[in-house]
């Protein structure tokens, strides 16, 4: 809110809104918890034109109704051009759309399309590939056969099944994939392969072959009917972005191989929380 009024040249002036009753109330009362307090004066859509005759002392002009037709916005941007003020807009669905969407002007028309995901480029996902197998392939080089040791000698002794278990699980574009982990089922409790942190330590596996990343999207349950958008280029993921609400699609929007470092190190040597 506050860059609202870093926009007018006047700051004691007031501000005029564009719309409801309700939808100033909730402007001001936006205004008012950010410490901005300002006379305000209220115009609905409906008499935008004859009001705005009588409008003065005035520093900035909010529109917050989607109501205004596209007459009335001309008229409320050549009243801001002849008052030397900035025109904002406060809409909801607008705010909503900006999440997903790009504005594309087209000579004097506007276009919404939506935003290109990072990993829609053939060379953001060959960068997150090659990171993927330098990660995994050292893994499993290094470390993995001494784990896998251990752990077949705990599971062998407590039954005489496999040392792996496998679950069927929905990946990138719909396909269905394995998901390896050690098998645990007759453990007990305490026992530290029981902590996910080593139980899924062979996903490794399922990331050099390609079927998961390292970090990536939560696995969800699902019909076959129902498959997420967003795993249409991003895979599952051993580590999960937990930096935002909506973390899954912000992720898709917003990835990088060093928000992939943030959210390994995260998972690796903090609480992944949610903020």
């Amino acid at each position: 809110m506050r860059i609202l009024y870093k926009g007018m040249q006047n700051p004691n002036k007031g501000l005029l809104i564009v719309g409801t009753d309700e939808e100033a109330a909730e402007i001001q009362a936006g205004l008012s918890g950010q410490g901005i307090v300002s006379q305000v004066q209220v115009l609905s859509p409906e008499s935008l034109s004859e009001g705005l005759q009588a409008v003065d002392n005035v520093g900035a002009v909010c529109c917050a109704s989607t109501a205004a037709r596209s007459a009335d916005l001309s008229t409320l941007s050549r009243f801001c051009q002849e008052k030397g003020v900035c025109l904002f807009f406060c809409i909801p669905e607008l705010a909503a759309l900006q999440k997903n969407m790009r504005v594309r002007n087209v000579g004097f028309l506007s276009f919404l399309s939506p935003l290109d995901e990072p990993l829609s480029h053939w060379w953001n996902r060959m960068t997150k590939r090659i990171f993927d197998l330098l990660l995994s392939g050292l893994f499993l080089l290094i470390f993995f056969p001494f784990i896998y040791i251990a752990a077949a000698i705990i599971i062998k002794r407590k039954s005489s099944g496999p040392v792996f278990s496998f679950t069927k699980e929905t990946g990138r574009r719909g396909q269905r994939l394995e998901r390896v982990a050690f098998r645990t089922a007759d453990l007990p409790a305490e026992s530290f392969l029981q902590r996910d942190r080593f139980r899924l330590m062979p996903q490794f596996m399922n990331v050099f072959r390609g079927s998961m990343s390292i970090v990536g999207l939560r696995f969800v349950k699902e019909t076959a009917d129902a498959v997420p958008v967003t795993f249409n280029y991003v895979k599952p993921g051993m580590a999960n972005c937990c930096l935002c609400k909506d973390a899954d699609v912000w992720y898709t929007q917003n990835w990088s191989l060093w928000l992939d470092v943030r959210i390994l190190v995260k998972a690796l040597f903090g609480k992944n929380k949610t903020e």
